[in-house]
């Protein structure tokens, strides 16, 4: 982010304490003040301030106050517009991941974020208008998306169709296995009935270190000015992080103390597992490889990913209680 000192300094002097220093650390602005150390975000839609200010305020109102929440200047706003953006001050945590190779942390971390998740997603009705762009986009999956799958697969295939090669051979046959998981994320899209609704937006992208372990206590970091996608894209790069670090175990407890806050409605569900049934590990590689004869390994790694993608959305499936009628 581009911040003038000048401009920034006399914004600063709207807070209710004294400014020692302003630095920057890597791409992180803060302030250093005689209350500690608050970091700085500035952005240029206040309507995704507004939204990143409103669900930290539910997940204080709902007990969890240990959020880095926007602090009020003077006159009693929490952020401060001009004509280059908006600015606001928040305490400020380090992200730290280490709770998650700790053996007694990991599984109540999990828990902990699925709880907090399930609070977000509670109060992400709030309505927002964010136009696509730099900080929204239309996410993984729409109707155009998976058309293009189709056409993009038909078309190397029908190449491979003739050729003798063993590894064309092979390639072919996990193709073939690839286009059955686009027809499956498909369905469960149409299913789900997200490309003509509204659903709500939450974020497009939310790693484990936004969950940090301190003192015997849990805080959640940073999150400021995310790019936005529907509801459930964070919950799906969750998992696929959970999965790799805790299996099974750390997604059920993930969604367990999801399902205990909110229950996701037949809609929601199925475009999770839309979400997980989209085999994008395997379409990313393949549309980088300059050469699908000499990309055999990078291609192979995208199999390997999403056969682990898949047992992960095998693993939620058979998930109980994750559903209810009376969800939000």
């Amino acid at each position: 982010m581009k911040l003038q000192h000048e401009t920034l300094r006399s914004h600063l002097e709207e807070y209710p304490f004294a400014v020692i220093e302003v630095k920057q650390e890597k791409n992180d602005w803060y302030v250093l003040s005689d209350r500690g150390k608050k970091r700085i975000t500035y952005c240029t839609d206040e309507n995704l301030l507004r939204w990143s200010h409103h669900w930290r305020e539910c997940l204080a109102a709902s007990g969890f106050r240990y959020v880095e929440r926007y602090i009020a200047t003077r006159s009693g706003t929490h952020w401060i517009s001009d004509d280059t953006g908006c600015y606001a001050l928040s305490d400020y945590w380090e992200k730290d991941d280490s709770w998650v190779r700790h053996p007694f942390w990991q599984m109540e971390g999990y828990s902990v974020l699925g709880m907090l998740l399930a609070r977000i997603h509670a109060c992400s009705d709030y309505k927002i208008r964010i136009v696509p762009g730099r900080y929204c986009t239309k996410g993984i999956l729409t109707e155009a998306a998976l058309r293009n799958s189709y056409r993009y697969l038909d078309t190397i295939m029908q190449n491979l169709y003739n050729r003798k090669s063993a590894e064309e051979k092979w390639l072919f046959y996990n193709l073939s296995r690839t286009v059955e998981r686009v027809r499956m994320a498909e369905a469960l899209y149409v299913a789900s009935g997200v490309e003509h609704d509204a659903t709500p937006l939450s974020f497009a992208y939310m790693e484990l270190a936004s969950l940090v372990r301190w003192e015997g206590v849990w805080y959640i970091t940073g999150l400021h000015a995310p790019v936005l996608a529907r509801r459930h894209e964070d919950t799906l790069s969750l998992l696929e992080q959970i999965w790799r670090a805790g299996g099974a175990d750390g997604v059920q407890a993930f969604l367990s103390a999801y399902a205990d806050e909110r229950r996701l409605t037949v809609e929601e569900r199925n475009y999770l597992l839309s979400l997980l049934a989209y085999p994008l590990p395997v379409l990313l590689r393949i549309k980088s490889a300059t050469s699908l004869k000499d990309e055999q390994e990078s291609i192979a790694t995208g199999f390997r990913l999403q056969y682990q993608r898949e047992q992960l959305l095998a693993c939620v499936m058979e998930m109980h209680g994750l559903c209810g009628e009376g969800s939000d």
